[in-house]
């Protein structure tokens, strides 16, 4: 089997589980507002329901959802792929995206998550997209660009993602996937954490030149020099030194 076969099928598996869940509960009994965010109710939702799904599924076994309570769990729900013997640990990350929403940049997670996946046997990490609006009635799934459930590994994530300085994978949700190989995943995973690296790299450096001038720290509006604070030290101590 053609590696891009075994990941079109694992992909596509996963589309219509999400898919039928939707259609099977369309609206879910949570209020949101324009602007407003639910996406960790609306994983747990799928966490659940996607481990009651796989059950009975062929090649799914020992279908997970995240330990409650457990923040930094590198996965939302997991569960092992197998098919002719082969078997893998597939990692899931629900994200929900609310429409009404003029933009999104979720968080995907630290890259040291996959690279600790791969260390293990492992490579897939799935996101799962999916679309909702708030209604009268609550929560309601809607499609974009014609489809419920967008699915794409991270090794195909688009290359217009960036590794914010808290070291954390961030992407526009409108943006395409793009096809790559594992190894082409591999060296783009290493040329952004480069880039990302030089950013910070670029900014202490600017920062430690400005402190060595005396500059404790520059916003929009003002900057805040050494003299700034030792002037208003030197009027809080004379204060002190007139009290009766």
């Amino acid at each position: 089997m053609e590696i891009r076969e075994y990941e079109n099928q694992l992909k596509t598996e996963l589309e219509t589980i999400i898919e039928s869940i939707i259609k099977e509960t369309p609206k879910l009994n949570i209020a949101v507002k324009k602007g407003e965010r639910v996406g960790d109710a609306i994983s747990k939702f799928f966490e659940n329901t996607f481990v009651a799904k796989t059950i009975d599924l062929p090649n799914f076994s020992g279908a997970e959802a995240s330990p409650v309570g457990k923040t930094k769990n590198p996965w939302d729900a997991r569960a092992d792929y197998t098919i002719n013997g082969f078997k893998q640990d597939i990692w899931i990350d629900f994200k929900a995206v609310n429409v009404d929403n003029e933009d999104s940049n979720p968080d995907s997670g630290t890259p040291d998550k996959i690279i600790k996946h791969i260390l293990n046997g492992n490579f897939y990490l799935v996101f799962i997209y999916v679309y909702y609006k708030g209604s009268a009635e609550g929560l309601e799934f809607v499609t974009e660009n014609g489809k419920y459930v967008k699915p794409y590994f991270l090794k195909d994530i688009s290359p217009t993602f960036r590794i914010t300085p808290a070291n954390q994978m961030q992407v526009n949700y409108s943006e395409d996937a793009v096809y790559r190989t594992r190894e082409e995943f591999l060296n783009l995973l290493l040329q952004k954490k480069v880039e990302s690296n030089e950013r910070k790299l670029k900014k202490a450096t600017q920062e430690l030149e400005n402190l060595k001038n005396g500059l404790f720290k520059k916003t929009k509006t003002r900057e805040i020099k050494l003299t700034d604070l030792l002037a208003k030290n030197k009027e809080q101590e004379e204060a002190i030194k007139n009290l009766k």
